[in-house]
């Protein structure tokens, strides 16, 4: 039988505080940043990959998990590529991680090195640490391909043991069974924890410049490289469920005639952050936020004052109302007092679970988190379009960073 699991995939250098289905936008998009217009970039290149989400490689994958494919190719041989299936897509985070066991060795893809060491990352997640090299590939996805980007290479035997200042962190990331993670997230390099390798040790290297970084593919594209879009059926909260759900990712905003922000509300990081978070306003409180694809509910704290929403008895970090209960909640771009009203139904987790034991999707389910943060995670996605602008780029909804619905 699947274990549930309370899943948060984003990064910790995603600068949060902390980090739908049934929804509706209840007020005019007017008080949200509007979109302008941009001339289009014409782009013919292929531009759409297929999201899937079902159990993952082995069946066990949380459920709420976004998977696209990947081919990755050496850089010293563009020809020898691999395609490799079961990646997260998570707009929580940034460039891609494969696991290296899931990665032909003929591939033989080149080490990063500085300094004749080779280059190591210490990733932190929200649930937990991963450990491994970095390598330089080459990077496709449908018509577009990004050249010599660096990547992470997850528990890479050929470098040494994961240090303790890492380990240190939290428990190993496993990515819940899947074969490894891209990060969309509008902030396009990871900032993340780098380390120089030689011998039998690694030695932190705070040092490292943002070209040496792990980076999103996409922002690595020749065309369509300004942003990304998640689009996902709508799930009934009543069931059946679904044993798997097809969606989109297409690149690129308003660089072709299918990639065009059809989005009403804008919302943007005003300078302060570069990673897309946005304010949510719920019960009094506001909170940092953004849509994480990687996240597998929407993760919130809910305040004594409302006991509507009590947890599960034996899911306890899922919410279990007696009946739907609608969330009222007023999202914002950051230092803006002009927001939008969005309500959100918060389902029985275990009746749907016990209603729909085979389903890999669960719409409008909730979990507690953090006292300083709301992740709207992939339940906000279905049956929504959501566009993601990478910081600085030019998009015809302004110059990212944003998320915009």
């Amino acid at each position: 039988m699947k274990k549930y699991l309370s899943f948060a995939i984003i990064a910790t250098s995603v600068t949060l505080s902390a980090c739908g289905s049934g929804g509706t936008a209840a007020s005019s998009a007017t008080n949200a940043t509007q979109p302008t217009t941009a001339e289009s970039q014409n782009s013919t290149t292929s531009n759409v990959v297929p999201i899937v989400i079902d159990g993952g490689p082995t069946g066990q994958s949380p459920d709420n998990t976004p998977f696209v494919s990947v081919t990755v190719c050496s850089t010293n041989s563009p020809t020898n590529c691999q395609t490799i299936d079961h990646i997260i897509l998570d707009t929580g985070s940034m460039g891609l991680r494969i696991f290296a066991s899931k990665l032909n060795s003929s591939l033989n893809l080149t080490k990063q090195t500085i300094n004749g060491q080779t280059t190591a990352e210490c990733t932190l997640f929200g649930s937990g640490y991963d450990w491994g090299s970095i390598a330089l590939a080459n990077v496709k996805m449908a018509g577009e391909i990004a050249n010599n980007v660096p990547i992470q290479i997850i528990n890479d035997t050929s470098i040494p043991n994961v240090p303790s200042d890492c380990s240190n962190e939290g428990a190993y990331n496993d990515l819940g069974g899947a074969n490894g993670i891209i990060g969309v997230n509008p902030l396009p390099y990871d900032q993340g924890n780098y380390y120089s390798c030689s011998g039998s040790s690694c030695t932190l290297n705070s040092s490292i410049t943002t070209a040496q970084q792990v980076v999103s593919p996409v922002y690595e594209f020749s065309t369509d490289n300004n942003g990304v879009i998640v689009s996902l059926p709508q799930v009934s909260s009543t069931g059946p469920g679904a044993t798997s759900l097809s969606g989109t990712l297409t690149f690129g905003i308003g660089t072709q005639s299918n990639n065009q922000l059809t989005a009403q509300n804008v919302f943007t990081s005003n300078g302060t952050e570069q990673d897309g978070s946005f304010t949510t306003t719920y019960d009094g409180g506001t909170y940092d936020s953004i849509f994480d694809t990687g996240s597998t509910e929407l993760f919130f704290d809910n305040p004594s004052n409302n006991p509507a929403l009590t947890t599960c008895s034996d899911n306890t970090s899922f919410y279990c109302p007696s009946s739907t209960t609608t969330i009222t909640t007023q999202l914002a771009s950051l230092n803006s007092s002009a927001g939008v009203n969005f309500n959100f139904n918060i389902i029985n987790f275990d009746n749907f679970i016990n209603s729909n034991p085979n389903s890999v999707v669960i719409p409008n389910a909730g979990a507690t988190g953090g006292q300083n943060f709301f992740i709207w995670g992939l339940p906000f996605f279905y049956g929504r379009t959501v566009f993601s602008a990478f910081s600085g780029a030019s998009t015809s909804g302004g110059t990212g960073p944003y998320f915009a619905v």
